[in-house]
């Protein structure tokens, strides 16, 4: 079977890993990714945002049969789902969910709207305009610090501060654009890995503990099997009816609550460890696209711990 990955840049492991069974082919809108050099094929794209990028998809799953698009990057997603119609036609399955949840995973404001809805654990969380009003009424005692500010539709830890004051509140809430501002929540961090089929049913569940993140991506994370953890994901998943990878985030309390914080409809950069946990994303894969039904296996993979590193390419 052949797949084909979008902005391939440094998923290495993650090529590597579904080389195992299937063929990967590669694109992106550089020539120096250094994934390149892993992909049984590659070939170089224009940008998701400019309008040939979808005709240069389309002609190479065409010539080269793909069976499987994956994509990679938050900002072509709303791009690719408004063509799924098109790839489905030549014979293409877009592995990525619909474009509502699409919307609501990449807006952060929505996404704690989705929480409350379906009474799913979450940080209290204030948009721009309702922090301002509290801050113009001079209701301060009402703010509780710390916070956490970030923009809504950001990626990695790019433009996240942690608020210890009012002071610091009134600046970075004019220097993050469009930002969303959330309670800060102490404890153990997770990062979960899930996999779920073209109906939205649940295949996988694997929570990862992150124990250090270095740039937005996690450099040293444990496969934790927290039940607790993996049946509160599971209930979340039900009423997303997500397709495919979803990379989802939580903090376990000092006092054993759990609190979700986001949802991102792809890979996570640590999902490697999922796959060398014994989770088989690449046959799983394969059986999709033959239309097999698909055992679940919430909940059976092996603890292990993934420590990463840099290395480089010489081309």
């Amino acid at each position: 079977m052949k797949i084909l990955l979008t902005a391939i840049g440094k998923r290495v492991q993650l090529i590597n890993q579904l080389k195992r069974s299937n063929d990967v082919i590669g694109v992106d809108c550089g020539d120096l990714a250094p994934a390149i050099q892993f992909v049984d094929k590659f070939y170089k794209v224009h940008k998701y945002n400019e309008k040939r990028y979808i005709e240069d998809l389309l002609i190479i799953c065409k010539e080269e049969k793909i069976d499987l698009l994956i994509p990679l990057y938050e900002k072509e997603f709303s791009v690719l789902c408004e063509n799924r119609e098109k790839f489905k036609n030549i014979g293409t399955i877009l592995l990525l969910s619909n474009k509502d949840i699409i919307e609501l995973c990449n807006d952060k404001w929505k996404t704690y709207k989705f929480f409350l809805d379906n009474e799913i654990n979450t940080p209290v969380s204030y948009c721009k305009e309702d922090m301002k009003l509290i801050l113009k009424c001079k209701n301060n005692e009402n703010i509780q610090l710390p916070l956490i500010i970030k923009p809504r539709d950001g990626m990695g830890s790019k433009n996240v501060f942690k608020i210890n004051s009012i002071k610091e509140l009134e600046f970075f809430i004019e220097y993050v654009e469009n930002p969303i501002i959330q309670h800060y929540v102490e404890g153990i961090e997770y990062t979960i890995d899930v996999l779920c089929d073209l109906n939205g049913d649940v295949i996988s569940i694997v929570p990862r503990e992150r124990i250090e993140v270095r740039s937005g991506e996690v450099s040293k994370t444990k496969a934790v099997y927290n039940k607790k953890v993996i049946e509160y994901t599971m209930d979340l998943c039900k009423k997303l009816k997500g397709i495919g990878p979803l990379t989802i985030q939580c903090i376990v309390t000092k006092k054993d609550e759990i609190k979700f914080i986001e949802i991102n409809p792809r890979f996570g950069g640590g999902v490697p460890l999922t796959f060398e946990c014994g989770v088989d994303y690449g046959k799983f894969f394969n059986m999709f696209v033959q239309g097999e039904k698909v055992k679940p296996i919430i909940g059976e993979f092996k603890e292990r711990t993934m420590l990463r590193y840099d290395e480089a390419v010489l081309v």
